[in-house]
């Protein structure tokens, strides 16, 4: 049987009886990164060895899984931290073992992404996760228009070395007002939750007014509701700039939609 088991994001006493019961029976347990693991397990007084489960060798590892299954193995897969499969190795195990009609199981547990929606305050009876926040500037386009006209709350990781420009990037192209939460250190000693506008957060940012260290989740509110939609109006852009020139296209578009007119001129000069 195969086991996916959420390991604690901070705090090592969040694991459950569950997951500490089966990583005892387990025959073999496999760890994105065995030093972590390892850490959990001694203090669980878990003797057992860990084979590395990482991104980079999933695809070869898997069928090694796959054959310990097949032959009556009991084996647990543990992320560093958290879910696996969410942002983490296990997708293309669980669509093997799918495709082999293996059983697998999930053993429930912590996750950042749920622990920092609570923490931020912001609604969630709607809210989707989009991993992290892209990098490259084409992909960040499509994200952003996204953005702009979204009702639900959106969730992102991401690195303390790219939060700065993340955050850039928001108060150049969403309304510096969105409501926004950071969250860094879960569950550990010196938890920070940071609470406020887009602009609030830039300038704590440019204050020093938190550390920038570890992994942090971004969680964003939701677009107001005359936000304009950029992803369908996009489709009929060359149709202003047929008639108009794109200061005036801008203004116009800003006095029916109550959209910001310099966020509108870019949009419209973006080719």
């Amino acid at each position: 049987m195969l086991n996916f088991i959420c390991s604690p994001i901070g705090n090592l006493n969040d694991i459950s009886m569950r997951s500490i019961s089966l990583l005892k029976s387990a025959d073999f347990i496999y760890a994105e990164d065995t030093r972590n693991t390892n850490k959990l397990l001694q203090k669980f007084n878990i003797n057992k060895k860990t084979i590395s489960f990482h991104e980079h060798n999933e695809i070869k590892v898997t069928p090694q899984i796959i054959n310990k299954l097949i032959n009556g193995s009991e084996i647990a897969i543990i992320s560093d931290a958290g879910a696996p499969y969410i942002s983490d190795p296990g997708f293309y195990l669980a669509q093997e073992c799918i495709r082999k009609n293996i059983q697998y199981t999930v053993l429930p547990g912590p996750s950042s992404i749920i622990n920092a929606l609570i923490l931020s305050g912001l609604p969630s009876d709607s809210f989707s996760f989009k991993g992290f926040f892209p990098r490259k500037k084409s992909t960040q386009k499509d994200m952003i228009s996204f953005l702009k006209s979204t009702h639900e709350t959106i969730i992102f990781f991401e690195s303390a070395k790219r939060i700065n420009s993340t955050i850039d990037t928001f108060i150049e192209y969403l309304n510096p007002g969105r409501q926004i939460s950071l969250c860094r250190e879960m569950t550990k000693q010196y938890e920070e939750v940071i609470r406020g506008s887009i602009q609030d957060i830039k300038n704590k940012l440019n204050n020093n007014d938190f550390p920038l260290k570890g992994e942090f989740v971004i969680v964003l509110g939701r677009a107001k509701n005359d936000s304009f939609n950029f992803a369908f109006e996009h489709q009929i852009k060359e149709l202003y700039l047929e008639h108009l020139p794109p200061k005036d296209a801008a203004k116009l578009i800003a006095a029916l939609t109550k959209h910001n007119k310099r966020d509108l001129y870019k949009w419209l000069i973006d080719k």
